[in-house]
């Protein structure tokens, strides 16, 4: 299902859930590749590397991705389709809400999604960081180019709520732009301090992604 959330925006797109299937091999290698660039860096990791985590050779990993640099696009891709995918479920249980409920149901899915999906959340940011020093080729940065589209696509949802929320008076006015970056910002900001704990519930995670959002949005409604 499809939902239209504001206007501009509608989540997810048609084709999220297709490309979240992937031959559990391809899994594999993904979820290898994400723990060894989010410990090591991209430049320190090796194919050996990543085919030694799942215990495969260099030629299988080769076999499913053409290079390393193939599989971080990869790990970037899947990381930003949970977000879409998370995202989509939290506004399908409060389509009728209010702009304000709707930005808070939308910011702690993507806080949670930081929590549960840490390894990948972490390459993504990272790779912002660092792709001044990556080698790439057109064709690649084309696919950079549209992989960050899907980061955009977040952000302007998010702008979409708080617009709609200061036409509806459930949010505060204030500089639209500054406050959905300030509010991204803080959420991303989770990975910073948040480490992932043996034994954490899915409840115990959403009951933290809620207090940091709270905390976040209490500068953002109405005084």
């Amino acid at each position: 299902m499809t939902v239209q959330a504001t206007p501009y925006v509608a989540y997810p797109r048609p084709d999220v859930a297709e490309k979240l299937r992937l031959p559990p091999g391809r899994l594999r290698i993904l979820d290898a590749a994400a723990e060894a660039f989010m410990e090591r860096g991209y430049d320190s990791t090796s194919i050996d590397e990543i085919a030694d985590r799942i215990g495969a050779t260099k030629g299988a990993v080769y076999y499913n991705y053409r290079s390393k640099l193939d599989i971080f696009l990869a790990v970037y891709e899947r990381g930003m389709l949970l977000l879409e995918e998370r995202t989509a479920d939290a506004l399908q249980k409060c389509a009728d809400a209010t702009s304000a409920e709707r930005l808070r149901a939308v910011s702690v899915a993507h806080a949670d999604n930081i929590m549960s999906n840490y390894t990948y959340h972490v390459v993504i940011q990272s790779g912002v960081e660092q792709r001044r020093q990556m080698a790439l080729k057109d064709a690649d940065r084309t696919r950079l180019s549209e992989l960050d589209q899907m980061r955009t696509h977040h952000e302007s949802l998010i702008q979409a709520f708080i617009d709609e929320g200061q036409r509806d008076g459930s949010i505060r006015d204030m500089p639209a732009r500054l406050a959905t970056r300030t509010l991204i910002g803080g959420i991303v900001g989770i990975a910073i301090w948040y480490r992932p704990r043996t034994g954490q519930t899915q409840d115990e995670r959403l009951d933290m992604a809620g207090e940091v959002v709270e905390l976040l949005l209490t500068g953002l409604l109405p005084r």
